[in-house]
């Protein structure tokens, strides 16, 4: 009962972040090319950092990596339950790319994070476990199979070049992060008990403070308003697979897999995560559909506020 009243203050938090970021669009203060400003410091700063730390502080083992297979499991099944059912209600290619990217991918990093630090505060294992589902179950998949993907159902070929950037995670700075707090982890290195390599670990902490507001920032200054007749539904499909079915099953895996309560947990809530944001770039840089993928982004994160709600509560 605990977690659920965390989880409702968090989401109540975090919509009031995302409506001071629409005030201060609409007063000019902040623009919406602002919101990829924060994004890339999210990614490329917080994000590292936090994962760092989370990953270090902590004495991992390896069945801690399961959730994370199951997770990774769960996105390659909804990437072809949505193909498959946009196909049968014949979706143009365009639409089914954005379906299929808004079913399947979560905003496991970039929201999923944020609802852990606050439904889970100070509970180190907790955000370890966030870590490890998100970038083996959601990372992996969404940076190698996210050019094809958005390739295939965009009107540009992939090219060479673009085979190369499927692996770009690999190259990112949460890549690297994730392998140091990793190996920091196994080889025991000190951590911040030692006076000379804690101030590296209180910065992590004061960054984890910093993640939800700037997160929550970016994703508010994108808000543009969506046709709702030509997406309504898409919509329906993106909500029953992304927001309901896809946390059930993930509640069942769970289940099956006698995964601890915490895991269940954390594993749930990341699956209820709204569509991921990098979706939406993927299909606009090889031409696909990226505004109704940009509408249904949009539409499912104000909606997910209600389903984790319901989620989280029917499979406590």
């Amino acid at each position: 009962m605990q977690e659920f009243h965390q989880l409702v203050n968090a989401i109540l938090a975090i919509a009031m972040i995302y409506v001071i970021a629409m005030v201060l669009k609409y007063k000019k203060i902040l623009k919406e090319e602002h919101s990829l400003t924060l994004a890339r410091i999210v990614t490329d700063v917080f994000l590292p950092a936090i994962v760092f730390v989370s990953l270090a502080k902590q004495t991992l083992h390896p069945n801690q990596v399961e959730p994370a297979l199951a997770m990774l499991g769960l996105e390659l099944l909804f990437i072809a339950l949505a193909w498959l059912l946009s196909s049968m209600l014949k979706f143009s290619r365009a639409q089914q790319g954005a379906i299929v990217f808004c079913s399947a991918f979560g905003s496991s990093t970039f929201l999923g994070y944020s609802i852990v630090l606050q439904v889970f505060p100070d509970n180190p294992e907790a955000l370890s476990e966030a870590v490890l589902i998100s970038e083996i179950g959601v990372g992996y998949p969404i940076f190698i199979l996210g050019p094809i993907l958005a390739a295939y159902f965009g009107s540009r070929k992939l090219k060479k070049s673009d085979w190369k950037a499927s692996f770009c995670f690999f190259r990112s700075p949460v890549f690297f992060a994730l392998i140091a707090g990793l190996l920091w982890s196994i080889l025991k290195i000190p951590g911040e008990e030692n006076i000379y390599i804690a101030p590296i670990f209180r910065l992590g902490s004061v960054l984890s403070a910093a993640l939800t507001p700037l997160a929550i920032l970016s994703v508010g200054l994108m808000f543009k308003k969506p046709g709702f007749r030509t997406m309504v539904i898409p919509l329906g499909i993106v909500i029953l697979l992304k927001l309901i079915l896809k946390p059930l099953l993930a509640s069942q895996l769970a289940s099956w897999f006698g995964f601890p309560e915490l895991w269940k947990e954390i594993l749930v809530l990341m699956a209820a995560m709204p569509s991921a944001v990098l979706g939406v770039v993927f299909l606009r840089r090889y031409g696909g559909d990226a505004s109704l993928a940009s509408a249904l982004l949009l539409v499912t994160t104000l909606v997910s506020s209600i389903t984790l709600l319901g989620v989280f509560w029917l499979f406590r």
